[in-house]
């Protein structure tokens, strides 16, 4: 090293100044003194550090960090000290907790943070959370069960009860305070790395205790998942986080699934969790398609919103999800309608039919239809206003009904719903080349066919009854007046003839004589009774019968008013459709001219009777002729009962298959 500065010294100048003068280059040392470089005086290795920190700053290579002194290189010792090693962490959370995580750290902990922040329970909450999070950190890290279960269940009993205590000092608004602040730092400390079981457990401790929580204040979540919707792991901690309403609560459970998961339910990253999420909801509630509940766990838009995600929206998400979803969907339906018992259903149902295009949604709501005119009589109602501006969709709800009527038959088969069908009968005859006219023909003809009794008059018992007691009363006094006396009619001859005579005339005589009584008591005993009510009542029998004669006053008034409020309601629905009143005027002489008929055919029916009668009393009547029209009579009735007892053989062998 010496060597190579000694170029740059200034001896070789020297000499070269004195070769160019043309003298010699040796000198006496006596001459010239010697002259002492850098490079004698200090070590190599100091001039080599001080040029190189002059013109090349960069530090040394630590493989060739060695210190040197005059020349010399001192060896460093070797360090005696052995490496620590990182203690292992856990792969399970149950492992978790038996190493790290004790009782009474947890209740030091807690009455700790409760002494200096006796005014702060979400300081509480806060100093609970942070030391879970730290105690249980597992590898990989726990991400819970979709509903209930981990990481809540990890904890031991005690454990649950030293949080739940702490928790039951504060009030709802505090709860809900602390369900909010739970869900948010899960979604601000994982979106940061950071582990989060111990948010994750305050929210599923908080969530048993009380379900409402998350309900109270769903547009908060709402607005906290469109935040992080671009981030599955935190989106997916956020539903799960709501969702844990629903472990205790179906309610809960089916609004957080409606308002916050079901809108994500298309997106790749949430479509799984959405789905399964119901299907862990409804199997923890044991619901099935046969469950009927009192009240639905939805309201009718929001089952419409269902309704379309599961048979239009699902063909844009995964196929085994969809079909995960449609297995779901008749028992979410189940208590969705709770058995179709709001009329306001049909309607809605109804007139969205004819906008639907997906063969297994307008089978559905054709069902759902049907059920409802099952559960409640104002669907029919509904169905009367609603036949005639939707007659295609009603001609559908017929077909099916024609179809599946061995499944509606017993609740369908019943004099109101024959009604409503003669009257769509009535509509479909008197209107032409209409939308859905020949569909609907078609059904209300089929079902008349398939209801009970179909071809067999109704026959009127009562009536006839009545009419053939007052036969017989009017033919056994005919016969008295013909011959003077009951003892001499012909009555009283075949009951003579029978054995019966004495009897039943002891008997009239007893009914005559009791009723001759009756009526005795009642002249004699009555002013009596009414004499003794006035003394007793005093005035206020008075009042009773004053009012007694107003009430009667104001019944006639009444219908005085009411005679008058129906003209002015004609005059009302004459202003409203011109020529109403002349079609209700028409209505009225059309009713006054069939009463007067259906009278003056009584009258006539009456003579009949009366001149049959007296032909029976006076020996006129063709027994031969009678005797043959009853055969006839027979025969048609015979007929009649065969037809009866084949259509009811047919009916049984059908439920029998």
């Amino acid at each position: 090293m010496s060597e190579k500065w000694e170029t740059v010294g200034k001896t070789k100048p020297a000499a070269g100044k004195a070769k160019a003068n043309g003298t010699s280059g040796k000198v006496s040392k006596k001459q010239e003194p010697k002259i002492y470089t850098m490079e004698d005086v200090l070590p190599a290795s100091s001039v080599e550090n001080m040029y190189q920190a002059a013109f090349n700053p960069t530090p040394a290579s630590p493989k060739n960090d060695k210190k040197e002194t005059n020349g010399t290189a001192k060896a460093k010792p070797k360090s005696t000290e052995k490496k620590v090693e990182k203690p292992k962490i856990p792969s399970t959370l149950g492992q978790a907790v038996k190493e790290n995580l004790r009782v009474e750290d947890l209740k030091n902990l807690l009455e700790s943070s409760q002494t200096r922040f006796p005014d702060s329970p979400l300081l509480w909450v806060r100093d609970v959370a942070a030391y879970l999070n730290i105690k249980l950190v597992t590898q990989p890290p726990t991400e819970g069960d979709i509903l209930g279960g981990e990481p809540s269940t990890a904890l031991t009993a005690n454990m649950k009860k030293v949080i739940n205590v702490m928790l039951q000092k504060c009030s709802d608004s505090m709860k809900e305070t602390f369900f909010e602040t739970c869900i948010a730092n899960t979604a601000h400390d994982l979106s940061k790395g950071m582990c989060v079981t111990g948010w994750r457990i305050l929210t599923q401790l908080l969530a048993e205790t009380n379900p409402t929580l998350v309900t109270a204040h769903i547009p908060r979540y709402i607005e906290l998942r469109n935040s992080y919707q671009n981030r599955p792991n935190v989106g997916l901690a956020i539903l799960w986080s709501t969702g844990q309403a629903g472990n205790k609560s179906l309610h809960s459970g089916i609004k957080v699934w409606l308002e916050i998961m079901l809108p994500v339910i298309t997106m790749k990253h949430y479509t799984k969790f959405v789905v399964d999420y119901l299907a862990t909801l409804l199997s923890t509630h044991n619901i099935t398609k046969t469950t009927v509940l009192n009240k639905p766990v939805m309201d009718i838009p929001n089952f419409l919103t269902v309704q379309d995600t599961v048979f239009i929206v699902s063909t844009q998400i995964n196929k085994d999800c969809a079909r995960s979803l449609k297995d779901q969907y008749p028992a979410l339906r189940a208590i969705a309608v709770a058995g179709c018992k709001n009329h306001e259903m049909f309607p809605e149902l109804l007139g969205r039919l004819a906008n639907l295009s997906m063969p297994d949604q307008v089978v559905d709501t054709l069902d759902l239809l049907a059920i409802c005119l099952t559960a409640t009589p104002a669907a029919l109602v509904h169905w009367h206003k609603a036949y005639t501006s939707h007659l295609p969709q009603s001609g559908q709800l017929l077909q099916y009904l024609d179809t599946n009527w061995g499944r509606f038959k017993s609740a369908l088969d019943v004099p109101e719903f024959h009604e409503t069908i003669e009257a769509f009968e009535d509509y479909n005859q008197s209107v032409i080349n209409k939308e859905g006219l020949a569909l609907a023909s078609q059904g209300c003809t089929s079902l008349s066919g398939k209801m009970s009794t179909p071809g067999l008059p109704w026959f009127p018992w009562k009536t006839l009854s009545f009419l053939l007691l007052i036969s017989t009363a009017s033919i056994i006094n005919l016969d008295c007046q013909k011959h003077g006396s009951f003892s001499l009619s012909s009555t009283g001859q075949f009951l003579r003839d029978i054995g019966q005579f004495d009897r039943v005339v002891t008997n009239y005589q007893v009914v005559l004589d009791k009723s001759m009584e009756g009526r005795h008591w009642a002249d004699t005993n009555l002013p009596l009774y009414a004499e003794q009510a006035r003394r007793v009542g005093g005035p206020y029998y008075d009042v009773a019968q004053t009012k007694v004669g107003e009430a009667w006053v104001l019944m006639v008034q009444g219908w005085g008013k009411l005679e008058v409020a129906v003209k002015a309601g004609v005059v009302k629905v004459e202003g409203w459709v011109p020529g109403a009143q002349e079609q209700i005027n028409r209505v009225g002489q059309a009713v006054a001219v069939g009463g007067k008929a259906m009278w003056v055919r009584g009258q006539h029916v009456g003579l009949v009777l009366q001149q049959g009668a007296v032909d029976l009393v006076n020996g006129d009547i063709d027994w031969v002729a009678v005797k043959a029209n009853a055969a006839e009579r027979a025969q048609v009735v015979q007929g009649q009962l065969v037809a009866a007892y084949n259509y009811v053989q047919v009916q049984i062998n059908q439920l029998v298959k």
